[in-house]
């Protein structure tokens, strides 16, 4: 896992380096702030995924209830909902173009993290062979997405 976030934090670091050589001009302290909304974001994802999975597992093997699976399903899509709005209402309209297309990136990361978070939900409302299967292909749709981001921006 650190691995991975090791990756995500190069790729959002590489972000703000990339916008900081295309802008010659721009505050230090600027750079430090987008640096640390890429690392904290990937973080972020990463933990997210892994807390999903962790959630699944358990409910697969009758380890945590159905209340509590709901509340804290519940608790996720709370926080991806919170980070998808401050991307989009706040950070995006602050940022120049390039900034915006990489953070349009990262705010489809967390779209389909939120999306995962929605599948497990219907799933352990619901049940269902279908359901589970959706959970399984949205579980691993985001971990495509971890395991494609590299220090290099590609495969690892």
């Amino acid at each position: 896992m650190k691995r991975l976030a090791c990756m995500l934090c190069g790729l959002f670091l590489s972000w703000a380096l990339a916008a900081t050589a295309a802008e010659p001009a721009r505050d230090p302290s600027r750079d430090v702030f987008l640096q640390t909304i890429g690392m904290l974001a990937g973080q972020g994802l990463v933990l997210g995924h892994e807390a999903l999975e962790g959630l699944y597992a358990r409910y697969e093997k009758r380890l945590v209830s159905r209340e509590n699976a709901e509340r804290a399903l519940a608790d996720q899509a709370r926080y991806a909902d919170w980070v998808l709005a401050a991307f989009k209402d706040r950070l995006m309209g602050r940022l120049a173009e390039q900034e915006k297309k990489d953070l349009a990136l990262l705010i489809g990361f967390y779209e389909v993290q939120r999306q995962a978070v929605e599948a497990l939900a219907v799933y352990v409302r619901m049940g269902g062979a279908k359901n589970r299967e959706n959970v399984e292909a949205q579980l691993e749709r985001l971990a495509a997405i971890i395991r494609q981001i590299s220090l290099g921006g590609g495969p690892s």
